[in-house]
């Protein structure tokens, strides 16, 4: 009798531990699997957004972070401690049923979501095409020979591309495409078309898209900005007469910044968006963190800056400053003046760099700590030399400072940037709640 308990028992124990191992396989999978997917991912996204140059600068939050939330859905199911976000979201999502989860090989998945996620966005020129397909196809491969068959790699695609396929649908209803409403300028002493190209404002509606998360950007907008005066001595003219004064004693440093920060989308650099998440890239490289961990984060910093940037075009289109090179050269008399990086086109406050950049750091802090020193590079093939900084936050308000120096934004419009973006990252933190 006594032999029989014991044989039940190591019989019920390899049982036990079976069950064990079954349910623990689809974590092993994300536990074992660095993030070097996702940095692999953001280059292409990097080469793409260079190569798509006709995208507007705004745009490219949302194509992050509809791509980070792809991302993070294909996996989440792999992982027992983190659980969805689809609950916690805006708007109607309805994401596929799992179905044999332990089939299911979920770095594949992932890799197959944001491969459509992408094409969706860059759809415009065939090359875009194929360098999503070879990145796509050389990870397939590569899982392939991994999985020795111990997994249903077509499932696992499969799986990854609906999910990819619902998030579009569900993003297509945000507003973005109904954003280049009609604009009129308001009249004197507001915002209007600034040189060389005086064109048209860039999406006046943006401010009135869906946020991804609801109350994301409550208590975000900042108070109203100084009233408009062309008087020598008034509050209006002492900020313009900062951009014109700083404007003719620039250093070389305060050149290299503005420089590192214009990141304009104009095929040369990666927008505000793309040079945050080049940082991440940098963090992922330095940290090799499990691929769940790198996807969360991936797809907070999207989150946070798509968020802030909903924020800033509801502040600039509620204030309609006017920007310093329209004062500088109207009302302070120097018409041939010019700031040193092209002022883009819409208005003034609240400072776009400042806010999308004041969101990333708070986004990025809030994933890897305060005080976390790190080497910016992004730019580092195009001549420019890396800075180092010792913290998120520091590069965040460096980012902002940039614009000033760059003579397109009023120290106050910086100031009150910092301050919504950093909001609208406590907001986004208080809302995302991740772990089971």
């Amino acid at each position: 009798m006594k032999k029989i308990f014991l044989v039940t028992t190591v019989v019920l124990a390899i049982l036990i531990s079976c069950k064990k191992e079954s349910e623990a396989k689809p974590d092993s999978q994300l536990n074992k699997q660095s993030s070097q997917l996702i940095i692999d991912w953001n280059n292409v996204h990097f080469q793409l957004i260079k190569n798509t140059s006709s995208v507007g600068h705004i745009a490219y939050g949302r194509h992050f972070a509809y791509t980070g939330i792809a991302l993070y859905e294909s996996l989440v199911n792999g992982d027992h401690k983190q659980k969805s976000i689809v609950s916690l979201l805006n708007g109607t999502l309805t994401l596929p049923t799992l179905q044999n989860g332990n089939q299911l090989f979920f770095p594949a998945a992932a890799n197959a979501a944001m491969a459509d996620m992408l094409r969706y966005f860059y759809t415009g020129k065939a090359s875009n095409t194929g360098v999503i397909d070879s990145l796509e196809l050389g990870y397939k491969t590569k899982y392939d020979a991994e999985t020795k068959n111990n997994f249903d790699l077509n499932a696992s695609v499969q799986y990854g591309k609906s999910i990819a396929a619902a998030i579009i649908d569900w993003a297509r209803q945000d507003g973005a495409s109904a954003a280049s409403i009609p604009y009129t300028p308001l009249g004197a002493g507001y915002w209007e078309p600034t040189p060389p190209s005086f064109g048209q404002p860039a999406v006046p509606g943006w401010g009135n898209n869906r946020t991804i998360l609801p109350g994301s950007i409550n208590n975000t907008l900042p108070p109203a900005p100084a009233s408009f005066s062309a008087v020598s001595g008034s509050p209006f003219y002492t900020m313009a007469k900062e951009v014109y004064d700083i404007s003719k004693i620039l250093t070389q440093e305060q050149k290299d910044i503005a420089n590192l920060w214009d990141d304009a989308p104009n095929g040369k650099y990666l927008s505000a968006f793309g040079h945050w998440f080049h940082i991440l890239n940098g963090v992922l490289k330095k940290e090799q963190p499990p691929l769940m961990k790198g996807a969360e984060s991936f797809m907070r910093l999207g989150i946070t800056m798509n968020e802030a940037g909903i924020a800033c075009w509801k502040a600039k289109y509620t204030y309609h400053q006017m920007r310093p090179v329209t004062y500088i050269r109207k009302h302070m008399g120097y018409v041939q003046w010019n700031p040193f990086i092209v002022t883009p086109a819409h208005p003034e406050y609240s400072a776009a760099h400042a806010t999308l950049s004041g969101s990333a750091a708070y986004a990025l802090e809030s994933a890897f700590g305060k005080n976390y020193s790190f080497v910016d590079d992004t730019y580092i093939d195009l001549g420019m030399p890396s800075r180092n900084y010792s913290s998120f936050e520091a590069a965040g308000i460096e980012a902002g400072l940039s614009r000033l120096y760059g003579g397109i934004h009023y120290r106050p419009s910086i100031d009150a940037g910092n301050v919504q973006g950093k909001k609208t990252g406590e907001n986004v933190n208080a809302i995302l709640k991740t772990i089971k």
